[in-house]
């Protein structure tokens, strides 16, 4: 990737913003604002994916030390507000890993699928003592969904996942008469 001038030329990447508030611990039930090495909001570039999953690995300005650029592997629940940038900055480009960037194709592809905001899916089957994992839905998660012929009703849901279960909701009681 260099030119005749022994410059780096430059490359498009995915790039995203860390959330304001991750959810951590048990059920997702601890709320901080950004992550232990990025600030909510800073700007993180991408790496090409190398393993399927759902953590990436990005790279950016340090939290502590905001001149130095920084990779580690995130869950990519954690980021938002996914573009495409063109990168310039020779560090930049060494710190992504210093091989091919990507191409505008995937970077276009993956910026409209992350940018959908998406939950993991659990159906309960009856006749089955386990939860069914199933495609992800949106977040926030539809109240019914189709599975395999039958409606399903959501159960629960947090920042994690969304059960399904082929109960439907209990009904409100109503209010006595006479008040």
């Amino acid at each position: 990737m260099t030119n005749g001038n022994d410059q780096e030329a430059p490359g498009l990447c995915v790039v995203a913003n860390v959330a304001r508030e991750t959810t951590h611990g048990e059920g997702g039930l601890e709320i901080r604002t950004g992550l232990r090495h990025f600030a909510a909001g800073a700007k993180v570039w991408i790496a090409p994916l190398r393993w399927g999953g759902p953590d990436v690995h990005v790279v950016g300005r340090h939290r502590g030390n905001g001149r130095r650029y920084t990779g580690i592997v995130v869950p990519r629940r954690f980021l938002e507000n996914f573009r495409v940038a063109t990168v310039h900055s020779p560090a930049l480009l060494r710190a992504l890993g210093g091989g091919p960037l990507w191409t505008a194709e995937d970077a276009e592809s993956y910026v409209r699928f992350w940018g959908t905001p998406r939950l993991a899916a659990q159906v309960h089957v009856p006749g089955e003592p386990f939860v069914r994992r199933i495609r992800p839905v949106t977040d926030p998660p539809p109240m019914e969904l189709e599975y395999e012929g039958a409606t399903h009703y959501l159960a629960h849901f947090n920042a994690n996942r969304a059960r399904y279960s082929p109960l439907p909701p209990p009904a409100e009681p109503s209010p006595p008469a006479g008040t």
